[in-house]
């Protein structure tokens, strides 16, 4: 049975640059002075990936990086209630609509775990529709990440799960990539910051999750 793990930013939800907001405050606090976040891509990337590359761009020692995390944590628990986020069109009802296809939905993503979950319950998607997962907090890697979420699947669904019945959807080379690593299937969608020919390498590339549906998931694994 295929297992679905949804990314979350350009995938389920769009934060108009809350996050990297939150972490440019998070820095300025550490170094006493504006930093500008800029030259460094967050797309598919995993929190502390992101954080370790500012953080050497700053001459900051990475270890420092534990607690530089505890403090974008709390940044954002604080910033994302009152942020103007939004679903991505089609998202929302895409995950309604394949779980209750019977599909097991998961999350595959490089927040840490707790943002995770107050993401996507800040654009109407409850926790409960996402019973396992992997994040940022789990691996810093991205590529490790779906055995992570294969462990936690077989956990849930009382079973083991290969990492080949894995579908990674997401929206970024980098997420991918991650299946690929994993032997798994990738969907790819273009509601981020990549066009179809940069998403090429995926099993299927869809301009909105209104065309994922089960019987596309079905045919990917064939």
């Amino acid at each position: 049975m295929p297992i679905l793990l949804f990314d979350i930013d350009g995938t389920l939800y769009d934060g108009h640059g809350v996050g990297r907001r939150a972490v440019e405050t998070t820095l300025q606090a550490r170094v006493g002075r504006p930093v500008d976040s800029q030259a460094v891509s967050f797309s598919g990337k995993t929190d502390p990936q992101i954080f370790r590359a500012l953080l050497a761009d700053l001459g900051l020692d990475d270890g420092d990086l534990p607690d530089v995390l505890d403090a974008y944590h709390a940044d954002m628990l604080t910033r994302l209630p009152g942020s103007r986020a939004t679903a991505i069109a089609g998202a929302a009802e895409a995950v309604h609509r394949l779980a209750g296809s019977g599909l097991p939905v998961g999350l595959l993503t490089g927040n840490l775990e707790p943002l995770a979950y107050l993401t996507v319950e800040a654009v109407g998607l409850e926790r409960a529709l996402f019973p396992f997962g992997a994040y940022g907090s789990d691996r810093e890697d991205r590529n490790a990440l779906p055995h992570v979420a294969a462990e936690r699947a077989s956990a849930h669904l009382r079973r083991t799960v290969d990492p080949a019945e894995l579908v990674v959807i997401g929206d970024t080379p980098l997420d991918v990539a991650c299946a690929r690593a994993a032997g798994a299937r990738a969907v790819a969608v273009t509601t981020g910051r990549f066009d179809a020919a940069d998403l090429s390498d995926a099993d299927l590339v869809i301009d909105s999750l209104d065309a994922l549906t089960a019987d596309a998931v079905a045919q990917i694994m064939r």
